[in-house]
């Protein structure tokens, strides 16, 4: 029988073990919580920049003042967070509307949030990657994950 050598498996357990406690600190959870976050709050500064300040309207800039971020919040095994706006008029001003005397005119929409949320889409890998290399570099050296 052939003698295949010797190994040292220090390294191997070592990282399992920083695994194993990542996940039991829920490390993994508040990576995924914040990283939502913060793209909802990229794309949050991105709608707000589409965001037309009407002057015809009771408030100017009201509809750009409005949109919000929700808590991220766990459902089932996902995690889910919310880009809104409580404005009445705001999905009026995103998909367009009909307008006139006899509603036969039609206002364009100016896709605000679709265009918003297309762009944070394209963005979101290269964000993701450069994030997740921080998190493995800080579980592998012991480091918390930053908050």
């Amino acid at each position: 029988m052939a003698r295949w050598g010797s190994y040292d498996f220090s390294d191997l357990e070592k990282m399992a073990k920083s695994f194993k406690k990542a996940l039991d600190e829920r490390v993994i959870d508040r990576f995924i919580e914040d990283f939502l976050l913060e793209m909802a709050y990229r794309a949050n500064r991105k709608i707000k920049k589409r965001t037309p300040v009407g002057v015809d309207t009771e408030s100017p800039g009201n509809l750009r003042r409005n949109w919000k971020v929700s808590r991220v919040e766990s459902v089932g095994r996902s995690f889910q967070v919310d880009n809104y706006n409580d404005t009445y008029y705001a999905i009026f001003v995103e998909y367009g509307h009909r307008t006139g005397k006899d509603l036969t005119k039609w206002v364009e929409g100016q896709f605000m949030m679709t265009i918003s949320m297309q762009e944070i889409e394209r963005e979101l890998p290269r964000y993701l990657d450069r994030r997740m290399a921080e998190l493995l570099n800080n579980i592998m050296n012991g480091r918390p994950a930053r908050r």
